[in-house]
């Protein structure tokens, strides 16, 4: 999931808290975050789970049109200018790691997230 403030900061995490004065954002139990409510935007999930042993969760943002896939190792990769319709291809297919090894190491500029 994600954490937006009013400033457009993005903050990833895999969980949060939510006090008296704002949410505290964890991810793998660290605190990696905190966002007083009258800074906060939204927290809005961003991947879906998949059923694979490689992909853990595949998620789009489609104002950016990119992909984040996120593996077992923990890793979460940010790929652009990945088409919806590619997105939409990735998440039906019968495997995503294979999917994921032809169409798209290699074939997009990416990023690490975390």
């Amino acid at each position: 999931m994600k954490a937006i403030t009013l400033s457009g900061e993005r903050i990833e995490c895999d969980e949060l808290e939510e006090g008296r004065e704002g949410v505290v954002l964890y991810h793998t139990e660290r605190i990696v975050g905190y966002v007083p409510y009258e800074r906060l935007d939204c927290v809005t999930e961003t991947r879906s789970p998949v059923a694979s042993s490689s992909i853990r969760s595949i998620g789009y943002d489609e104002d950016d049109e990119a992909l984040e896939i996120e593996f077992e190792s923990g890793g979460v990769y940010r790929y652009a200018d990945v088409s919806r319709e590619t997105y939409e291809e990735f998440l039906s297919a019968r495997s995503h790691g294979s999917y994921f090894h032809k169409n798209f190491r290699g074939q997009y500029d990416y990023h690490r997230i975390r």
